[in-house]
């Protein structure tokens, strides 16, 4: 049984024993989930009254120390436990997650500690963040962006072109609200990313599949399209297509640049999702900046609750999407945006880069392993694009690996009106935490094909 010493502590002695009892729980020699002596037995040993005791054991629940468990005494809270629980999601999706598409958390932890902790000694930043600003936000951070996104392109940027978001989704709302208006037509790939998809079939845009092949969007069906329906936008994702993994060789970049052109119609080039270094291409906006809507994300570079993203665009349209931006959400948070631009300042935006490349690299490795279908214009980036044999399709295949506790994203879901959904499925290398876990989804994918072809 654990008796603290409470001599020559001042202060009343029922504070002197809460203290002494807090010390031995935050060192923990009173471990978690320990049950505390019974009052009486404490005040004799002591030589205090019970009401002392009683005193001291209500202070320690006040300062959430401990818990009563009627009938059964007092006890030191689990306080990890209960702030894991305080965390958990409120909806979970069971078994090995092979469909959601995030950065793995490696060092992005110690990265936020240290810039929190920047931030508590820095008087000035503190005010800034906490103020409330228009939507061009503050200069400061511009600056940084600007200097990192102009060396990201080989291309200097003017900042005045930039505009800070709630991550790319948030990003291509604005931007469709910006510049469309219900029932105006936008183009897209055949296949393309789902949540912009219902982006514009909340907000009654007509969406237009372009067709696809190997090597990505085809020139001529974009021009047939523009020809036929007017657009007003084109939207796609030429560095790693969303869901194929296709890169847009400088070819067909190129043919679509001119098209556009031709036909007055803006781009929008999504560049969310995380690209391996080695990859990296420069983006239709340093070839087209006057057409082009550009827009990137950290929520993929960097950690998946971090809701930052930017678009670099038209200098021409600054205060249509400023006031687009402002109908939506007035101004982005300035303490999301102060953390993200000390991570480009400091080199840990480029740390975690090369961490995720490097886990990246091995789980393409183990991938290998059980499937192989080499696509030369493909890119290795989160996602995997797996073609199934006969006679099975994305939609039933997805359903069979739910029954097994794997879950993929089917080719339906990325299919674009009566666009033809080819037979495959999108499989997310970073959904599982772990090497293992990504081993055994693999392992169940591969079984089942092979049970049902």
């Amino acid at each position: 049984m654990f008796i603290p010493d409470i001599s020559g502590r001042p202060g009343p002695k029922f504070q002197a024993l809460a203290d002494a009892l807090a010390e031995a729980i935050e060192s923990n020699e009173l471990k978690a989930n320990s049950k505390l002596p019974p009052q009486r037995i404490l005040s004799y040993r002591l030589g205090v009254t019970v009401s002392t005791i009683t005193r001291a054991y209500q202070e320690l629940e006040r300062r959430g120390l401990t818990e009563p468990k009627v009938g059964s005494g007092t006890y030191v809270k689990d306080r990890e436990a209960e702030q894991q629980s305080f965390y958990n999601p409120i909806t979970t999706r069971s078994g090995i997650d092979l469909a959601v598409c995030r950065p793995l958390l490696l060092s992005q932890q110690h990265h936020l500690s240290t810039a929190l902790q920047e931030l508590s000694l820095e008087p000035v930043a503190q005010k800034a963040v906490l103020d409330y600003y228009s939507a061009d936000g503050l200069q400061g951070h511009n600056q940084i962006l600007q200097q990192w996104l102009s060396k990201k392109m080989r291309s200097e940027i003017d900042n005045r072109r930039l505009l800070w978001t709630y991550g790319g989704q948030h990003s291509l709302t604005t931007i469709v609200q910006a510049l469309t208006r219900p029932s105006d037509t936008i183009l897209v790939e055949g296949l393309t990313y789902a949540e912009f998809i219902r982006t514009c079939q909340h907000s009654e845009r007509k969406l237009v599949p372009v067709r696809m092949d190997d090597q990505g969007i085809d020139p001529d069906d974009l021009e047939l399209h523009c020809k036929r329906h007017k657009p007003r936008l084109l939207y796609l994702t030429p560095a790693i297509q969303n869901p194929t993994g296709i890169q847009l060789n400088d070819s067909r970049r190129l043919k679509v640049i001119e098209i556009c052109r031709r036909y007055k119609i803006m781009i929008i080039e999504d560049d969310v999702l995380y690209c391996p270094p080695e990859n990296r291409i420069t983006p239709i906006v340093a070839i087209a900046p006057d057409i082009t809507f550009y827009v990137g994300s950290f929520s993929k570079y960097f950690a998946g609750g971090l809701r930052v993203g930017y678009i670099v665009m038209p200098l021409h349209l600054k205060n249509t999407m400023e006031k687009a931006l402002r109908a939506s959400c007035m101004n982005i948070s300035p303490l999301m945006t102060d953390l993200v631009c000390r991570w480009l300042r400091n080199g840990a935006m480029e740390a975690v880069d090369n961490e995720i490349a490097m886990e990246l690299k091995a789980r393409h490795r183990l991938f290998n392993q059980y499937f192989h279908q080499p696509n030369p214009a493909t890119v290795p980036g989160f996602n995997c694009w797996l073609k199934l044999p006969e006679p099975l399709t994305g939609y039933s295949f997805s359903k069979q690996l739910s029954d097994k506790g794997v879950v993929v994203r089917e080719a339906e879901m990325f299919t674009v009106g009566r666009y033809p959904a080819p037979a495959a499925i999108r499989i997310s290398l970073t959904g599982p935490s772990s090497r293992n876990e990504l081993k055994t989804g693999l392992e169940i994918i591969k079984n089942e094909i092979q049970r049902s072809s």
